[in-house]
């Protein structure tokens, strides 16, 4: 028995045919069948190579396809985690994408631009604690080198240190401002003051806004009170109006102008009373210096050393203003009340301010007996 070469059947030696498949048993037969086997090789091993070529090209594709989309991936990854601040993680993403494909320039580029944002993220907290520290002129200075470092870089992923260095600035305003609030001492210039901080919504901004208030109050209050003392009212109250127009509704500064006011109209009132007074006692004053302004002290008859009659007196001045050229009349009358000459003297200094005296005398020639002399009436100016 012998096996058949096609179908592996065993077959009887002499038979020259497989009785299961028809397969020819001669050397002939064989001959052929190994031909055509190796033909079949020589076509199936071309194709079965392309094919496993095909393959293999297919895989690396694929793969070196995922690896570009992964690196893409973790690009876009790592720029959404700059974007939000955290830039150690977003660098440690983009070193590994670096990693994976070194000759990717765009992710190169951004692994650079996020090592700048972490040196200028580094140096803005050095500058937190120059403002802590009040070095204000070194925190100008390196948020003004970070600044411009930031702008000639031309990035977005630097351009996300911008809110910072513009908080940044703005904490050395509002120090700047709370420093030099001691040395203002004028309300418009604490406004100014107010103004620039008022565009800034930080912490710190309000707390000095509310320092700057507060001495704006202060200051208002103080010059009313001042202003008050000299009865200026008008300037009291425009004091406090502008104050209130920086700290509206202030209660301090709302009872206060309600005061100045209220002291105002009663000022105003005892003025006009002290003026309706003043004029009443003006025109007394002016009846009096018309009337009586001078009062007669002394007024006698007496011999001279050459045995002339001689008059004589003293007056003084019962005036609120000088007088002048001041003249007394008299007459000389006898036992029996009959006027025997009548007669005048001016009264010397000529002038006489409010509360001086004077005196007169004048030597009668043309008369003689027993006579006395009676004041008829004053004269004067007034001044």
């Amino acid at each position: 028995m012998t096996n058949c070469g096609k179908c592996g059947e065993q077959v009887s030696e002499e038979s020259r045919f497989c009785s299961h498949c028809g397969e020819s048993l001669d050397e002939d037969g064989k001959q052929s069948r190994l031909i055509r086997r190796k033909n079949l090789w020589l076509v199936l091993l071309p194709l079965i190579a392309v094919l496993i070529s095909s393959g293999a090209i297919f895989f690396t594709y694929n793969y070196e396809k995922a690896i570009n989309q992964e690196v893409l991936g973790d690009k876009e990854k790592a720029v959404k985690m700059a974007l939000d601040g955290k830039y150690m993680e977003s660098e440690a993403i983009l070193a590994e994408a670096v990693d994976k494909r070194p000759d990717f320039n765009a992710v190169q580029t951004e692994l650079s631009s996020i090592r700048s944002a972490l040196a200028m993220n580094s140096d803005l907290d050095k500058i937190d604690d120059y403002i802590d520290d009040n070095r204000l002129k070194d925190a100008k200075e390196s948020l003004g080198t970070i600044q411009n470092q930031i702008i000639n870089h031309n990035s977005k992923l630097t351009a996300t240190l911008s809110p910072r260095t513009n908080e940044l600035d703005s904490r050395i305003t509002v120090k700047e401002i709370s420093n030099e609030i001691n040395q203002v001492d004028t309300i418009d210039n604490l406004a100014v003051k107010l103004d620039t901080l008022s565009g800034l919504n930080l912490e710190e901004a309000a707390k000095v806004r509310e320092k700057i208030s507060q001495k704006i109050v202060s200051l208002a209050v103080d010059k009313a009170e001042k202003a008050m003392d000299n009865k200026q009212y008008t300037d009291a109250v425009n004091v406090v109006d502008r104050g209130l127009q920086y700290v509206s509704n202030h209660e301090k500064l709302v009872k206060l102008k309600k005061r100045v006011i209220k002291e105002q109209t009663a000022f105003e009132k005892a003025e006009e009373e002290r003026i309706k007074h003043a004029m009443q006692q003006a025109a007394k004053e002016d009846l009096k210096n018309k009337n009586d302004a001078v009062k007669i002290l002394d007024v006698k008859l007496s011999n001279s050393e050459f045995g002339e009659m001689k008059v004589s007196g003293k007056v003084q001045s019962v005036a609120t203003k000088i007088i002048s050229s001041i003249k007394v009349n008299y007459d000389l009358v006898n036992d029996k009340d009959k006027v025997v000459k009548s007669s005048s003297s001016q009264i010397y200094p000529m002038y006489l301010n409010p509360g001086d005296k004077g005196n007169f005398e004048k030597v009668m020639y043309d008369v003689k007996g027993d006579l006395t002399v009676k004041v008829t009436d004053l004269e004067w100016y007034v001044e």
